[in-house]
């Protein structure tokens, strides 16, 4: 008979077993450029050294699915480095196979993600009362943006992205 100890060895075992298979069954390369612009084009430098603020740093993701069949709900996501801040409309939608995925954000450090306008409650005092208020989120102030994918076909490759300015 198995002690609750070995239970629980037994249920992270397969826990790891599982987030290793995904980890092989979903290549994911991230990937940051510093846009510059140059006789009027845009240029990209790859992997930048030495950003100042007011730079633009453009991430991408790429996600190749490398199982053997297709991965069902997949969560691409891209946090937004404290250094930095979203640069709003820079998070275009995703179309794959005629389905439109539109990015979702965060300003709770990706515990909870929406389509903009994103709201939160703020507690504030009006006429020597304290009330509590819905206020918009500013895109400046985003932790995260994802693309729920509900289907990756096998062998498919992906690549979403965003841009941020470096404070």
């Amino acid at each position: 008979m198995l002690k609750t100890q070995q239970i629980r060895i037994l249920v992270s075992l397969a826990f790891l077993a599982l987030a290793l298979a995904l980890a092989q069954a979903l290549s994911l390369d991230l990937r940051p450029y510093l846009v510059k612009v140059v006789e009027g084009k845009e240029v990209y430098e790859e992997n930048p050294l030495g950003v100042k603020p007011g730079d633009v740093l453009e991430w991408r993701l790429v996600a190749e699915n490398r199982s053997q069949g297709p991965l069902r709900q997949v969560a691409l996501v891209l946090p937004i480095p404290k250094e930095t801040f979203y640069l709003d409309g820079s998070a275009k939608p995703l179309v794959l196979g005629g389905a439109t995925i539109r990015p979702e954000f965060s300003f709770d450090g990706g515990k909870s993600f929406g389509l903009p306008p994103l709201k939160r409650k703020v507690r504030v005092v009006e006429n020597g009362k304290e009330v509590e208020k819905e206020v918009e989120v500013k895109p400046e102030e985003y932790t995260h943006v994802r693309w729920v994918v509900p289907e990756v076909p096998k062998g498919a490759r992906l690549q979403v992205s965003l841009r941020t300015v470096v404070k």
